[in-house]
């Protein structure tokens, strides 16, 4: 059986991405919370806010890797140094339109990152991702 997240977080500067990918998650009934930070430095100030109801640690980030302000990779060298307690339980996983062989070297080469995905995100993809790190999440799925 499927398992749910409590939070997952989308990191990306596209309006219409992020909304698209929202439905799908809130569709597949995978997560009780979706937050949308639209550029790694928004990101990272909410990893390092205090965790509440309100504001969850996220189960599962999904990175963007071109991004104004702060790209995905910025991101990941700040996220690296975070206190675990601040980190997604570890689970980045890239979500991005390159096919650059360079930038899946590279994601394949940061071991904060668990897996490289091209949007957009499908619930199938969404369902072998949370079936691939999730599985031992004790909470079961609510049905949609």
């Amino acid at each position: 059986m499927r398992k749910r997240l409590n939070c997952i977080m989308l990191i990306d500067d596209d309006f219409a991405t992020n909304l698209y990918h929202k439905i799908v998650i809130e569709e597949s009934g995978c997560a009780v919370q979706v937050v949308i930070k639209n550029n790694g430095e928004q990101a990272l100030e909410y990893l390092k806010s205090p965790f509440s109801e309100d504001c969850p640690k996220p189960d599962l980030i999904f990175l963007d890797i071109n991004m104004p302000r702060m790209n995905g990779w910025e991101f990941l060298e700040y996220y690296k140094e975070l206190p675990v307690e601040q980190q997604a339980d570890n689970v980045v996983v890239m979500l991005s339109t390159s096919c650059n062989p360079d930038d899946l070297a590279r994601a394949a080469q940061n071991p904060c990152v668990k897996d490289y995905r091209s949007k957009p995100l499908t619930a199938l993809m969404l369902e072998e991702i949370t079936e691939k790190y999730f599985t031992h999440q004790p909470l079961e799925m609510n049905q949609v």
